[in-house]
């Protein structure tokens, strides 16, 4: 026992703990695998949709009308702010495939109302009722210029969910 301590107790330490891990000189039993397993990465850094009834918009064909909430006119904006910015929350969330925008309203007759937009802050945005029973939304939006001013986007209950009339501001 005296000869486990010194110099020669390092040497037994390292000995144990390499055979305790499984290295020795030894060849392994189990080969190593030729592709490493898979790697799931969960991020959380991705934009969260206000209403979980509108994660994937309905379908232009659909003839049920989806059920909405308080938030969904937020939603609303906040998608179409996000493909016009080139950062759409859904890759394949287009115009074309499902319309945010009101058909014969002031929005459909000047798309590009919102010209020149680079960003706008998703944290800041606010909704009010306004009359006839539209929602307005108020959202700080930035140009290129980087100027921001506060927009207010006239949103109203359609056939497949909310879409947006007008923009003022």
């Amino acid at each position: 026992m005296e000869r486990i301590r010194g110099l020669g107790s390092i040497g037994l330490v390292a000995g144990v703990a390499l055979v305790a891990i499984g290295c020795t000189s030894e060849p392994h039993t189990t080969p190593a695998k030729a592709t490493p397993d898979p790697v799931t990465f969960e991020t959380t850094d991705v934009p969260q949709p206000v209403s979980p009834v509108q994660t994937v918009a309905p379908a232009p064909s659909s003839t049920a009308a989806p059920a909405v909430n308080d938030g969904d006119p937020v939603y609303t904006v906040r998608r179409y702010l996000s493909r016009w910015t080139g950062h759409p929350l859904q890759a394949d969330d287009t115009e074309g495939r499902y319309p945010l925008v009101c058909p014969a309203s002031t929005l459909a007759n000047n798309p590009g109302r919102l010209t020149g937009t680079t960003g706008f802050a998703a944290d800041n945005m606010t909704s009010s009722q306004g009359g006839s029973g539209e929602v307005e939304v108020a959202v700080p939006v930035t140009n290129s210029s980087s100027v921001t001013t506060t927009l207010t986007f006239d949103v109203r209950k359609g056939p497949q969910g909310y879409c947006i009339a007008d923009i003022t501001g």
